[in-house]
């Protein structure tokens, strides 16, 4: 099993993708409280402080054990936390992995940054063979950055890139 630990920060132009325990906690529950761009993993957000820390504990526990990566998201020039975003599939054999996001509905256009450096991190680290993203529920400007990206559109809130 890879050990995920050296996989931080991670950069693109404008953002650093680090570990949830670097954000403060009021950072990630104000965004879980408030209208976001999510997939279906993101469904379930937790409404008071004390579960936030809990899920953000959960998660950490997910990316030391090597079952998925999970970074929060800041603009790296403002410090502006906008999100959460996630691979996952690391425990299947289908080779097929999942992008998962929770972002600020205000920096939407910062999305398609952050999940092509996300996409292309896990071409140049893993062997997955594609990688999916399904929405919550339908958004004609991600349904446009994720075609911009490549990505093809399977379902109706189901998106898929070959590797």
């Amino acid at each position: 099993m890879t050990s995920f630990e050296k996989f931080h920060p991670v950069l693109t132009a404008h953002y650093t993708l680090d570990w949830l325990t670097q954000t403060p906690i009021k950072q990630v529950d104000a965004l879980f409280n408030q209208p976001a761009i999510s997939t279906t993993k993101a469904d379930h957000l937790p409404t008071q402080i004390l579960d936030t820390v809990k899920s953000i504990n959960r998660v950490m526990q997910k990316v030391m054990n090597g079952a998925e990566l999970t970074w929060g998201i800041t603009n790296s020039d403002s410090q502006q936390f906008i999100g959460v975003i996630t691979i996952s599939g690391f425990e299947t054999t289908d080779q097929v992995s999942n992008i998962d996001f929770i972002i600020d509905q205000s920096a939407i256009n910062s999305s398609k940054e952050v999940i092509e450096r996300t996409v292309k991190f896990a071409s140049d680290h893993f062997n997955f063979s594609s990688m999916q993203i399904e929405l919550a529920q339908k958004d004609d400007q991600m349904i446009q950055i994720l075609a911009g990206l490549g990505f093809s559109q399977i379902s109706p809130l189901t998106f898929t890139t070959p590797l």
